[in-house]
């Protein structure tokens, strides 16, 4: 009896510790949160919905290595210093980009009268799952410092939780769920806003995005990737 209660309680706090802990990541904002919300308001719930999948395959997948092989993929950090630059440079010409479509798509949007009349819906968009998911992944992916922040992750459940073994699978988990189940309220009530914003607000969402970008992408280039 004394066993079950041992296991019970334990089993409570992974749980208990792994929900905070996917709260705490979920308030957490970078490039792949900017993307998520423009993605949700612009193309729907399903599409966001997708690209979240794909983001949280990245935070998977680098979980993994984290737990794994954290020393190697600290001193390749280290040693391979350009790679904050390619990362950073990725994101500066994605933002880039953005800025200058959706500038260029402000000149070509019709008077006021006309705008009442433009079908903002999401339901005629064409979605393509895996592309969507390929898309989240890269974008999560190539940002070092998520990279860095699973590494910092596990060595904090390791050594300050003192979770080994299955209990990590098991913390990490439920963080994951967490973390997808309030990303699903943030996609849910920002593919809301959609029917609030006309095709000026939509092309000044994606300005803003694309300058929230470039920040992260000069942020990331004169950042010093550490632990």
């Amino acid at each position: 009896m004394k066993w079950f209660f041992f296991v019970y309680f334990y089993k409570m706090d992974l749980i208990l510790n792994g929900v905070f802990f996917g709260i705490f990541i979920s308030f957490l904002v970078g490039p792949a949160f900017f993307i998520l919300i423009e993605t949700s308001i612009k193309k729907g719930f399903k599409s966001a919905v997708f690209l979240d999948v794909g983001i949280l395959l990245s935070d998977a997948l680098y979980l993994i290595a984290s737990l794994f092989i954290a020393e190697k993929i600290n001193y390749w950090l280290y040693s391979v210093s350009y790679i904050k630059y390619i990362a950073g440079g990725i994101f500066l010409v994605i933002g880039g980009y953005s800025i200058f479509k959706n500038y260029l798509s402000l000149k070509t949007i019709p008077s006021s009268k006309e705008i009442k009349e433009v079908n903002t819906s999401s339901e005629n968009i064409i979605i393509y799952p895996l592309q969507l998911i390929g898309k989240g992944f890269g974008l999560n992916a190539i940002n070092p410092a998520v990279l860095v922040f699973w590494i910092a992750a596990c060595t904090y459940a390791t050594k300050e939780l003192q979770i080994q073994g299955a209990g990590l699978l098991y913390y990490f988990g439920i963080t994951i769920i967490t973390l997808f189940s309030i990303d699903l309220l943030k996609i849910y009530f920002s593919s809301k806003l959609k029917n609030y914003l006309n095709p000026k607000n939509l092309c000044y969402l994606g300005i803003i995005v694309g300058c929230a970008l470039v920040f992260f992408g000069i942020t990331i280039c004169f950042k010093e990737i550490k632990l």
